[in-house]
């Protein structure tokens, strides 16, 4: 017999998992969670960027992380497609700074979170069957002593790689195959042994069909990684793998200098492939986190990533519990935030692939400098007008000119400009509001529909800028200045007549 019906099930405990749990439970909702045991001999260190603060203070674990005693992280000393030493430096860039995690601790600490707010935690479960096709409700078949049903409202595949409903969407990308060759590596000395500015950093460093990367989880201890484009798994011999990995590790210079008295205790591989999925959302199901897409390590954005993915996925599934008439809105939103992300990821991977191309003549980048990108990732990247493109688009440009030369404003706001109702975050839950039509809204910063209805309203820049500020978050000068200029470009604002 079925269970009572939850209001969502969640399959897997990690960073998305974890998150989104907490998320829909501290907001009033049944929450349970299938946590299957990992193996903790696989298990990765991982940069968290001090960027991510601001996201665990919205899912309240903040503080929990804080205590948890974690390695603080102070920055990055890389070498990319170059000899010289570039240190990436945090100091200046978030008080609260970031961390360098063992990913079994934090997960543990999130999932400990997610239980004190009242999810249903359920530890080494594992999910044999999920059946998407029983009417509204989804059906999971799991085995916990002995096998087991629920049914649900909503699930969230947060299986990470493993993609138990995501697998039958997973679009893998040919250009970016890529296997982790991982070494866990300890000294005995003392920290500064390693040889780095600062003990704390990530260090990454490309060579010629490859790059490696170093964190440290300890004054001690430090997770080494050799990326490479040839498949190993944990099917290969031993033997294989040591040779493979010491074989990339000599490639490079740095990194190769910072295993110098220290012995290596493990090693695995792994797959770090990226991949994406054709759809990221059904009526009873969402795809969070790694299930749903995977970024290029080399970003150390992937934790940050997931608890992104499991905010976007809580909103979307809070709104579809307590109005379901925006159900199929909420989670087209969060399908499209995902491609997003996945697609404006994609193209930064790209970018350090064609750096390193140029220094390293091999396939390994030459293959990810030139692979082209799905016809449909490339409109959802393009979904977003970048602040950049106020600069470069000529018409803006021309637009810019006449507004900096006018001795005064004098603009309407053009009765043509077609409204349509877009749906936007706003607190826990996604809302339709008006927007320009082809959802031309906010750029910069900048909210265009409230600056083009406040600009028919002052006659001179600095006027509207001040009451532009004090009316929406503020912004600075330029981007406000940018944004009239989109405006009037469009034809959106034009001079009275």
């Amino acid at each position: 017999m079925a269970q009572e019906i939850p209001s969502c099930v969640i399959v897997g405990g990690g960073p998305a998992g974890a998150a989104a749990g907490r998320l829909l439970a501290s907001w009033g909702h049944r929450v349970t969670l299938f946590d299957k045991a990992s193996d903790p001999g696989r298990a990765l260190a991982e940069s968290i960027p001090p960027s991510t603060q601001k996201l665990l203070h919205q899912i309240g674990v903040a503080d929990a992380v804080a205590r948890a005693g974690f390695l603080r992280n102070n920055g990055n000393t890389v070498w990319w497609a170059s000899r010289d030493r570039r240190l990436e430096s945090f100091a200046d860039t978030d008080s609260d700074g970031g961390y360098q995690v063992f990913r079994p601790a934090f997960d543990r600490v999130l999932l400990a979170a997610a239980a004190e707010a009242g999810v249903d935690v359920r530890r080494a479960v594992g999910v044999r069957r999920i059946d998407l096709q029983q009417g509204e409700e989804a059906r999971i078949e799991y085995t916990d002593t002995q096998p087991q049903i629920v049914e649900c409202r909503y699930v969230l595949d947060c299986s990470g790689r493993a993609g138990l409903i995501a697998r039958r969407h997973r679009v893998a990308e040919p250009g970016f195959r890529t296997c982790a060759l991982v070494g866990v590596w300890r000294r005995d000395q003392d920290a500064s042994d390693w040889g780095l500015p600062d003990a704390s950093h990530t260090a990454v460093e490309t060579f010629a069909d490859g790059w490696a990367w170093s964190v440290p989880t300890s004054g001690s201890v430090r997770h080494m990684g050799v990326m490479v484009g040839r498949a190993l798994d944990a099917a290969d011999s031993e033997r294989t793998l040591a040779a493979a990995y010491r074989q990339g590790l000599a490639k490079t210079s740095e990194l190769q200098r910072l295993a110098r008295g220290a012995h290596l205790e493990r090693l695995w591989a792994c797959d770090a492939s990226l991949y994406w999925s054709s759809a990221f959302a059904g009526p009873n199901h969402l795809l969070v986190g790694d299930a749903g897409s995977f970024i290029d390590p080399l970003s150390s954005y992937g934790v940050k990533k997931a608890l992104a993915s499991a905010w976007m996925a809580a909103i979307a599934v809070h709104t579809a519990l307590t109005h379901p008439d925006r159900a199929a809105i909420a989670f087209d939103f969060f399908a499209a935030w995902e491609r997003n992300v996945y697609a404006t990821h994609r193209r930064q991977t790209q970018e350090f692939a064609r750096a390193a191309a140029a220094q390293h003549d091999h396939p390994f980048w030459r293959d990810r400098a030139t692979a082209s990108p799905d016809d449909d990732l490339e409109a959802a990247a393009g979904d977003d007008l970048p602040g950049a493109s106020l600069t470069q688009d000529p018409a803006v440009q021309r637009a810019f000119a006449t507004v900096k030369a006018a001795p005064q404003l004098n603009l309407v706001f053009s009765a043509s400009a077609p409204i349509e109702q877009r749906p936007v975050v706003r607190g826990n839950e996604i809302v339709l509001e008006p927007a320009l039509t082809g959802g031309l809204r906010f750029v910069a910063n900048v909210d265009l529909l409230k600056l083009a209805q406040m600009a028919p309203h002052h006659t001179q820049v600095p006027d509207l800028f001040e009451a532009y500020c004090r009316t929406c978050s503020p912004v600075p000068l330029p981007s406000v200045v940018g944004g009239l200029s989109l405006l009037v470009a469009r034809g959106i604002l034009h001079e009275r007549v």
